[in-house]
């Protein structure tokens, strides 16, 4: 059988904890800072998509001709 106080503290409703004005402002923040940076990986990713594309449909550049060294005038 249950005891009397088993019951009591099993159905007890606790109190919601309170939070301080830091708490609250540090959470605010860090989700802030949490969407920023989900919304900055997002533009990186998305302009390194672009990038490669692009640099997958332009031709190679040719290759610089080579020089011979010049000789000192005698």
């Amino acid at each position: 059988m249950v005891d009397r106080t088993e019951a009591d503290s099993l159905f007890k409703l606790k109190s919601p904890t309170s939070k301080s004005k830091a708490d609250i402002t540090d959470a605010t923040v860090r989700e802030y800072l949490k969407e920023e940076s989900d919304a900055r990986t997002a533009l990186t990713n998305r302009l390194r998509a672009a990038r490669l594309a692009r640099e997958a449909e332009a031709p190679e550049p040719a290759a610089p001709k080579r020089r011979s060294p010049r000789r000192a005038g005698s």
